[in-house]
C-alpha cells in the first residue's frame, strides 16, 4: 500500500484536472460565442427522474473512467476533455449562474469520480482499490441528492429555473 500522502496527491492530482477542464471548457464558450447568456432553463421532467437520470449518468461516467485507469495517460486525457464539455454545457447562462449550478454538489461529485479514477489506476497494482471506489460512489450518491434537490433550489431562487 502506498503512504497516504502519495495516495492525496495523487487524488488531488486528478481533482484538479476536473476543475481545469470545467472552467477551460467555461473559459472558451465565454470567448467563442458558443451559447448565449440568459437564456432560460427548465426541466423537463420531475425531481425524481432527475435523480435517476443522475445517478445513471454517473455512474457511467464513472464505470469509464475506473477502467482507463489502466492507462493513466489516456484516463487524464478523457478526464480533461470532458470536464472541458461539461464547462461548456455549464456556463451557457454565464459564469456565475454556471457555478452556482455546479458548486452545490459538483465538489463532492467530483471529488468522487476523482477516487474513483484513483481506485482505476490503483486496479492491476493490486494496491487497495476497495476503499476509495466505495467511497467514490458513495460520494456520488450524495451529490446527485443535492444536485437533484438543493441545486435545483438555489437555481429556482437566483434565475427562475421553471421544473
Amino acid at each position: 500500500m502506498k503512504p497516504k500522502g502519495n495516495y492525496l496527491k495523487n487524488v488531488l492530482n486528478i481533482y484538479l484536472s476536473f476543475w481545469l477542464g470545467i472552467l477551460g471548457g467555461g473559459v472558451i464558450d465565454y470567448f467563442r460565442g458558443f451559447s448565449k447568456p440568459g437564456v432560460q432553463a427548465y426541466l423537463p421532467f420531475p425531481w425524481y427522474e432527475l435523480l435517476l437520470k443522475v445517478i445513471e449518468v454517473n455512474f457511467t461516467f464513472s464505470v469509464i473512467i475506473f477502467l482507463l485507469g489502466i492507462n493513466r495517460v489516456v484516463q487524464r486525457i478523457v478526464i480533461v476533455i470532458i470536464s472541458f464539455i461539461i464547462g461548456e454545457i455549464v456556463f451557457t447562462s454565464g459564469f456565475f449562474i454556471g457555478l452556482i449550478g455546479i458548486l452545490p454538489h459538483g465538489l463532492l461529485e467530483i471529488f468522487g469520480f476523482s477516487l474513483i479514477a484513483y481506485a482505476g489506476q490503483n486496479l492491476r497494482s493490486k494496491d487497495n482499490y476497495v476503499k476509495p471506489l466505495l467511497l467514490g460512489y458513495f460520494l456520488l450518491i450524495i451529490a446527485a441528492f443535492i444536485g437533484s434537490f438543493l441545486t435545483v433550489y438555489i437555481l429556482q431562487q437566483t434565475i427562475g429555473l421553471s421544473i
